[in-house]
């Protein structure tokens, strides 16, 4: 899924397992163990699934005065909730700038994505996406699709899908089309307390392959504490179709502060 501006990766987090002791088992890695058989009952599960859940919040803020006013800001939080199968997480964010005394940017984009694991290679997965660029033309774009991923490695993750999309110009007809999603996503550990971390989406019209979309971000992760990170970043999005009077190809860079709780 063309994904704007949102860096979504699909990290496997080990927590919330409800899993039953054995002398080998490494309790470090899980957050519940069940020591003897019979029933969790109704308080074990509800805290199960409370530590099941993992929350992040990222906040940007930068800006510039003198000869151009510019002030940018931005708030994206991510809410996961995971299993030994299963892997589900939703994206809401909002972004704008101002310069000078004019908006330049103002958007809103809302993920769900389900990712079934089949084995340690394959998982099947579906994924839905609402967003809204008013001032790129975009009035609404939905879309809707499923496929299959890989993981070849545990930092090295491929995809390839499906997914029927409803783009809502302003001032123009809706476009609908069928595009082909593929990605690519990699974490690479330089230290301890630094990852760099990056995703490449190519979308082509299954129809007209000359008629696609891409979306690469690059971003090096630097981990402050347990809990908290920044993230200095780069995005590039690509529409051969661009809506009038836009640009085909529009980067994004800065920095950013990423909570988990």
């Amino acid at each position: 899924v063309l994904l704007d501006t949102i860096n979504v990766q699909f990290d496997e987090k080990k927590v919330g397992k409800i899993i039953q002791f054995e002398p080998k088992t490494t309790i470090k890695e899980l957050s519940f163990v069940r020591i003897s058989s019979g029933s969790l009952g109704g308080k074990a599960r509800g805290l199960a699934f409370a530590s099941n859940l993992l929350k992040k919040a990222n906040l940007g803020l930068n800006g510039s005065s003198g000869t151009v006013d510019r002030t940018n800001y931005s708030v994206e939080t991510r809410l996961d909730y995971n299993s030994d199968k299963w892997q589900r997480f939703g994206v809401f964010s909002y972004k704008r700038e101002e310069k000078d005394d004019s908006i330049t940017s103002n958007n809103t984009f809302f993920h769900l994505r389900a990712v079934r694991k089949v084995n340690n290679l394959v998982s099947w997965e579906i994924f839905s996406q609402l967003s809204e660029k008013p001032l790129q033309k975009i009035k609404r774009r939905e879309l809707f699709g499923a496929g299959i991923r890989l993981s070849p490695y545990k930092s090295l993750r491929v995809g390839l899908g499906l997914f029927d999309e409803n783009e809502e110009r302003i001032l123009l007809e809706t476009r609908k089309t069928t595009r082909l999603n593929t990605y690519i996503t990699n974490d690479f550990k330089i230290s301890d307390t630094a990852t760099f971390e990056s995703t490449l989406y190519i979308q082509p019209d299954i129809d007209d392959f000359s008629e696609v979309r891409s979306f690469f971000v690059a971003g090096l992760r630097l981990r402050i504490t347990e809990k908290f990170s920044s993230i200095i970043s780069y995005e590039n999005t690509y529409d051969s179709s661009p809506p009038p009077n836009t640009d085909e190809s529009n980067s994004f860079y800065g920095i950013k502060f990423s909570f988990e709780y």
